[in-house]
């Protein structure tokens, strides 16, 4: 069974710096506990390095829900796991033969895999505030 560990050390002296990366790192975790039963879908698609990131993203965009709609003020909605826009996906759907809707997991993480790997991690910047903090902190994925 593949199981996540994010391990998060706890400095003997804390100076603000640590500190804050301490708690940065703790919230890191709780992030990805919380989407934790999509690990498997990511890490399929994934680089074993970028599925941290990877669950982050979903967790900051839809809390794991592969159902959220999120409406924007362009009136534009976000779409599943990954959020993706409207106007994303009308352009992704012919380019890669896309025959599924946003709300299926596993298309739409595959397709959110082809897109970071093809041209980078910067669809999700509106959420960056959120999945940010993930490269600070002290992560690994461990199998058992």
């Amino acid at each position: 069974m593949l199981e996540i560990i994010v391990g998060c050390l706890f400095p003997m002296f804390l100076t603000p710096d640590l500190l804050s990366e301490y708690i940065e790192c703790r919230e890191v975790k709780a992030q990805v506990q919380y989407v934790e039963q999509w690990h498997g879908l990511i890490s399929t698609y994934f680089k074993p390095e970028d599925v941290i990131q990877g669950m982050t993203i979903v967790y900051c965009e839809s809390r794991g829900k592969e159902t959220a709609v999120g409406r924007n003020t362009n009136g534009t909605d976000d779409v599943g796991l990954w959020q993706f826009n409207d106007k994303t996906w009308a352009w992704l759907k012919p380019k890669l033969d896309i025959i599924s809707n946003r709300k299926n997991p596993i298309i739409s993480t595959k397709v959110a895999a082809w897109l970071v790997y093809n041209d980078g991690w910067h669809h999700w910047n509106s959420s960056k505030h959120c999945w940010k903090g993930h490269d600070n902190a002290l992560l690994s994925i461990n199998t058992q």
